[in-house]
């Protein structure tokens, strides 16, 4: 099964959409569903509570998301760091280095900084639509 890291910003998008359309709530509900596996460190999951609850996600929602998440996701240490890269927001530096220790298969965000990197040791950095369309037609 593929193994996926999304971006906070992804999840923001995913979470928030008031549209069935929205390309970052078809990948939720995908991922919710089993069609392949979300990569998650403590660094990430962290993350992506702070902004949730920023955006005004409720503790009751935000308790039972994280709750799938523990559920299904794959967790792994965050033990890595990456290099400082000169056209990354040091912030997101922790979604490349949890890409590289679990051997992602693709890293899923809406940040064009690490979308124009496209590849990052062997992780395919890509936006919620293509990731849906390689799932649909084997590329994205």
């Amino acid at each position: 099964m593929l193994k996926v890291i999304i971006d906070t910003s992804v999840f923001v998008a995913g979470i928030l959409s008031r549209s069935f359309e929205s390309s970052s709530f078809q990948l939720l509900e995908i991922w919710k569903k089993g069609g392949f596996t979300l990569v998650i460190s403590p660094q990430l999951l962290r993350e992506l509570v702070v902004v949730l609850l920023r955006r005004g996600v409720s503790e009751t929602d935000l308790e039972d998301f994280i709750e799938i998440i523990s559920l299904v996701a794959l967790h792994i240490p965050g033990a890595y760091e990456t290099a400082m890269l000169d056209d990354v927001d040091p912030d997101d530096n922790k979604f490349l280095a949890a890409a590289y220790e679990a051997k992602a298969d693709f890293l899923i965000s809406l940040d064009r900084d690490l979308l124009n990197l496209k590849f990052f040791y062997g992780t395919q950095i890509v936006t919620p639509a293509a990731f849906l369309d390689f799932l649909a037609n084997g590329r994205p």
